[in-house]
């Protein structure tokens, strides 16, 4: 068993991360300066209206923290009643999250060819060492695949993805009429800081268009363990966690969602703890 830290050598530890953080920020600020300064790629006006899209709203139902301290929790509405299975491609070295929700009774599929399976799961979990891909080929399977062959047609979903940037080539393919039986969907995403990229910024204006022709955006929350992005006055989180609800279960009138909620934690507290910036107001 290892020994605790000292003091000094934690301060240390902690030093270190947060140099790490501040270098990480500063090289993703300047490359989106650099980006800004081609004719090609989109304006910072046009990046700033792109990002008003994604405002978070409430929902008309209260939010509950799933999953443990720090890395690995999530808000989402208290709307689980009813809901079949929970996909969740992307497996950590916590389980916590499934496990909550697999304790609920309910049924939980996990996927991830990086790992080997893990150990505790329950009698209601299961696992495939596949990767979540636009085809099924090799290690590769599809989400419409993957779904057809667990959970009944006719039943609600729930949506925890957390693939490293693989989003991107995933989620365009999913059928609208997928995508709409996930009652709730938690998705990380990944490389924001890219946006000034003509390319990214168009992918990205196409997927958050389809989510939000199913689903409202209800939370909103910055990972800090990457160095955020500024350029002028606004500051962008390189990976972000949103949650989803499928509009259908929307009650009572929108108004825009307080960020940071009361439940929301830093993923990591070894690195600063930055909140989640507003950068739809910006």
């Amino acid at each position: 068993m290892s020994k605790p830290k000292s003091g000094l050598a934690k301060f240390l530890s902690e030093l270190r991360y947060r140099m790490i953080w501040a270098k990480e920020a500063r090289q993703s600020s300047a490359a989106a300066k650099a980006a800004l300064a081609d004719q090609n790629n989109p304006t910072i006006a046009e990046v700033k209206s792109f990002l008003c899209t994604l405002t978070p709203h409430h929902c008309g139902i209260d939010l509950v923290r799933i999953g443990p301290d720090e890395d690995g929790g999530y808000l989402l509405p208290d709307d689980l009643i009813g809901i079949e299975a929970l996909f969740s491609p992307g497996v950590s070295e916590t389980l916590g999250f499934d496990l909550e929700i697999a304790q609920r009774g309910i049924q939980c599929f996990l996927a991830d060819a990086s790992v080997a399976k893990p150990l505790g799961l329950l009698p209601n979990m299961d696992f495939i060492q596949k990767f979540i891909g636009p085809d099924d080929t090799g290690d590769f399977v599809t989400m419409q695949k993957w779904i057809a062959e667990n959970a009944a047609h006719d039943t609600d979903l729930l949506l925890q993805m957390d693939i490293e940037g693989a989003e991107y080539d995933v989620l365009p393919g999913i059928s609208s009429e997928t995508l709409a039986r996930f009652r709730i969907m938690l998705i990380e995403f990944h490389d924001f800081d890219q946006i000034f990229d003509a390319d990214t910024f168009n992918r990205l204006k196409s997927l958050f268009t389809k989510l939000s022709e199913t689903h409202l955006l209800c939370h909103l929350h910055a990972n800090n363990t990457v160095g955020y992005t500024t350029v002028g006055s606004l500051t962008l989180p390189p990976v972000f966690e949103a949650t989803y609800i499928r509009r259908d279960r929307i009650k009572g009138d929108l108004s825009q969602a307080q960020i940071p909620h009361l439940l929301d934690q830093h993923n990591s507290n070894k690195r600063p703890n930055v909140e989640t910036p507003h950068f739809w107001a910006d």
